[in-house]
This record gives structure tokens, sequence and C-alpha cells, in this order.
């Protein structure tokens, strides 16, 4: 029926319109749209799940209701909902991207638009109580102005605001490294395939110089599996204070592909705890003992190999005299499930030969009492920290280690597991930072410009689980990452990360506005 009144019939012979007829005034048709056309209603800010939440609801244009001038609209989700900010398919991607900004940052759209829960499968009508009905009669008002000066009632109106550029999808990359190639391939291609080269390289020596493995024939009962080269760039801060960049190639073996019981039995590797980290920096500070860090180099390469393992010849490296031959692991390789267990236990038998003993409960904190000279070595992985009351002693420590491993000598301590250390020996006081990591955070979430904000929850955030979580998020990433931040300097987000971590596994878009909001904390 609308419609119809406001178009030619062959019943009128004076070639006028039932609305012309009846009001004098010719009807303005610019508004109406194609049915069955997709659109976008614009969503009032009150509905919208934060700052990051969807601005508009995608939906199917279905009618012109007789009572207003609004457009009658089916939701993806079911509802019918009756809206005068509506967006149509008409303009092009980027157009219904800015409208949705613009309109979703008016505070009059708000008032033309209201919203409330369809329940019954009954129509959503903004006009339903006394309040709404005023903003509708002005908002009609505004749009009988609009269709006497020949204009369409649903004509955007341009924001004055400056618009930043889109920031970058989230890509899955490394808190606390550069990108590097993930395939050998990769690596022959990249500006970098030099020094690459170098890395396999120093690899390789180090394999033929430890003696992991021997060729010999493949046995017909036994599993061959494969190896595969990863790359890292490592920013390291050396003595002076001054950041290098180092290209490292390990040669791992693909472990996914282990069986248990066949290929190994135990694969524990227990690590020092960040309290008994925090605690032996707090003992440094007020003591005013040496603190000083070791890397051991090619940690998991001195293990000795119990069980029998097959590997292929790893890639450019193909022995031309034996091409059909494979290698016998003799001691561990990366990526072998057993390797870590082996390295410590290894690690463990020399520093108790040394006279050090466990320090229950924590393994990984080994403790050595001689004429009053207190030194203590915590270990994680292969990163050694170095604590004692005098130097002397230290160095003998160090130098023990150096004739039983290869080793790195980093001096005094000032990056450990992404922390940061300062320690100023005159006023007797040790500062830790998570400053580097944090900033890596923002970046690989995409959020490096971000506003800060306070405090990290939104006060009286309701969350409940979603029936289905949302893969396309980086929810869980987000959680894990500002969780290690958390554990190491930052206490103050315990409560947040407690909370956004009941969900991780039914999360939804709001559960990702509120992450994303203690992210913002993060940069304040």
């Amino acid at each position: 029926m609308y419609i119809k009144i406001r178009v030619t019939s062959r019943a009128l012979s004076v070639g006028k319109t039932p609305f012309e007829l009846w009001t004098g005034k010719k009807p303005n048709v610019s508004h109406m749209r194609v049915f069955g056309s997709t659109c976008w209603v614009v969503l009032p800010k009150r509905h919208i799940d934060g700052k990051f939440g969807d601005k508009m609801a995608k939906g199917v244009f279905i009618s012109f209701p007789d009572d207003s001038k609004a457009y009658e609209v089916i939701l993806d989700d079911g509802k019918v909902v009756k809206k005068r900010s509506v967006v149509f398919a008409e303009r092009n991607v980027t157009e219904v991207a800015e409208a949705a900004e613009e309109l979703a940052g008016d505070e009059d759209v708000e008032v033309e638009t209201g919203w409330r829960s369809a329940s019954d499968g009954k129509a959503e009508d903004a006009d339903s109580d006394d309040k709404d009905e005023k903003h509708e009669d002005r908002s009609e008002k505004a749009a009988d102005d609009n269709q006497g000066c020949g204009s369409s009632p649903d004509t955007l109106r341009r924001s004055g605001r400056a618009r930043r550029p889109p920031v970058e999808g989230w890509r899955p990359v490394s808190l606390l490294a550069h990108e590097a190639p993930t395939t050998y391939v990769q690596a022959l291609q990249r500006r970098e395939s030099a020094e690459w080269q170098i890395a396999r390289d120093e690899e390789m020596e180090a394999i033929r110089k430890n003696k992991t493995w021997r060729l010999t024939d493949c046995p017909a009962s036994r599993r061959v599996l494969k190896g595969k080269w990863v790359y890292k760039v490592k920013n390291e801060l050396e003595k002076n204070a001054n950041n290098t960049t180092r290209h490292k190639a390990r040669l791992c073996f693909m472990g996914n592909r282990q069986i248990k019981v066949l290929d190994f039995n135990e694969t524990l590797l227990p690590v020092a705890k960040f309290t008994t980290v925090r605690c032996i920096l707090a003992m440094t500070a007020a003591d005013g003992w040496k603190l000083h860090q070791m890397d051991v180099k090619r940690a998991f390469l001195i293990g000795d190999l119990d069980e029998e393992v097959y590997m292929e010849k790893p890639d450019s490296y193909v022995d031309p005299t034996y091409p059909e031959k494979v290698c016998r692991l003799l001691q561990a390789l990366y990526g072998l499930k057993q390797a870590p267990k082996m390295w410590y236990a290894k690690l463990d038998d020399f520093l108790k030969s040394q006279g050090f003993d466990n320090i229950d409960p924590d393994a990984c904190v080994y403790l050595h009492m001689n004429d009053g000279e207190i030194i203590i070595v915590l270990v994680y992985v292969d990163e050694l920290l170095s604590v004692s009351s005098s130097l002397a002693a230290l160095y003998k420590t160090k130098d023990a280690l150096h004739r039983q491993f290869e080793m790195k000598d980093l001096g005094e301590a000032k990056v450990i597991l992404g922390l940061e250390i300062w320690h100023d020996k005159a006023l007797g006081t040790l500062k830790l930072s998570h400053g580097k990591y944090a900033a890596q955070l923002l970046e690989t979430f995409g959020m490096a410009e971000c506003n800060p904000i306070n405090p990290p929850l939104e006060v009286g955030l309701q969350l409940v689980k979603a029936d289905e979580s949302d893969n396309a998020l980086p929810y869980r990433e987000a959680v894990g990452s500002q969780m290690y931040l958390m554990v190491g300097t930052r206490p103050d987000l315990a409560f947040a990360i407690w909370k956004l971590n009941l969900f991780v596994s039914c999360y939804g878009k709001k559960h990702w506005a509120a992450i994303k909001r203690v992210i913002r904390y993060v940069k304040g």
C-alpha cells in the first residue's frame, strides 16, 4: 500500500498519484529501495560491544512500515527491526565502512534509532514508548524537510573527525624476535641468504664436532623421520649496552612424528619458576651480590641418546659418497622429544659433581657453600643465571662450566627471559622491566598506536560463556601473552587476566573487546 499510493495508476486518468491527489504534493520516492536488497542497520552506541565491537548489523530489506518513515529489515539472526539509519548495498565497500564510522560516532543517531531485544519473532520497533515517540516526531519532521528539498532521508552527514588509517590485522608472530623465514626455500630467496647460509654452516659444524650422528644403512624394521631447518633473528644486548642482531639456524628433528615407547619414554624438563627468579634477584640487590649470565650453546645437542632413532640427511648437506645412507642419532637434536630431559640430566650430573645441591622444591636452582662463600646457579633451559657473594668464586664456577660445555659468557645480567634488568650497585637497587616485551605485544596485536586506558577492565563488566568460540579472534594468544607479562613484572594485571582466562574455551566479540582493553591498559 505504501508504494501503490505513490505511483500512477490506470484508474486515474489525470496522470497523478493517489498521494498527490490527496495531499496536493508530489511524493518523494528517492528514499525507496529494492525489496530483498542487502543492507546494514547502524547500531546505537549503547548496543556496541566496546570500542572495537560491530557498529552495524547485516540484514535484508523487506518492506516500508505504514506507521513510520523507517525501513523494515530482517537481520541475519532472524530479528525484524524498523530503523531509519540503514546503509544499503548500493554503496561500495569503502562508502559502507565510512558510513558505519560516521553514523556510529554521531550522537543524533542514537536518538533517532532506539534498539530493544526482539522476542517471539515480533518486529522490533523504535517507536514503542513515549520517549522514543518524541524523538520519532522530531526525526519525521527532519525527514519531511529533506523530502521538501529533494534529498533522501537516509543521506549521511559527513563527520569532521580526523580518521586514523586502518590497523593491520593480527599476525601470529613471536613476541621476542623479528620475523624470519619458515622454510629452507624462503631462506634461499631472502636478501639475507648469505647470513642464513653462514648460520646453517655453523650449526652443521657444531653437529659434526659433537658427533651427533653417524651415517648408516636404513634398517627395514625402523622408522626414518625427517629434519627441518628453523630460523630466528635474535636481538642481543652486549656488554657495552649496544643492541645487536644475530641470525640463528637450527636443524630440528621432527619430533611430532615420534611414537611414545617406540621412539621415546620420558620428556620432562624442569625449569626455574618466575617466583624463584625474582627472589634471587631481590637477594642480589639486598646483599650486594654479583649477578652474571651465561648461555649454553646448542644445549639440546649435548645429551646422550639411549633410544635408537634415525633421520634423513638435512637439505643441502647430503654426502655425495653415501647418498642412500641415513643418520643414526647418537646424541640429542633439537625437536627430539627426549632432548630436553637428556640435556638437563647431563647438566644436573655435572653441577652435583662440583659440589652443588638442589634447592627444593625448585629443582632448577643449585646452591654451593664453601668457606662462607655462597654460589647459586639458576637454570632455565639453556640460560644460566649465576649469583655469588664472591667474584672469585663466581669466576671459578664459570670456568668449570666453560671447560665442560660450550658456553657464551654474557657478563653481568642485562636481559633474561625477556626480563630487562638494571642493577645500580651504588644505590643498592635492582629494577625489572618488560618494556620491550610489552611494546612487541602491542605491535603483534595491531595496537601500537592505541590510546592508553585505565582501569584494565570496565567497571561492572559482566561476561558469560559464548555458545561457540569465534576462532577468527586471537583471544587465547592475547590472554597467554599477557599472562607471561603478569607473572613476570605486572601483578596489577592479575585479576583481569584471571577473569578473562575463564573464557578461553568459549569466547566471543565481547570477550575480545575486554582483552583489547587490557592491552590498552598495558600501554599506559
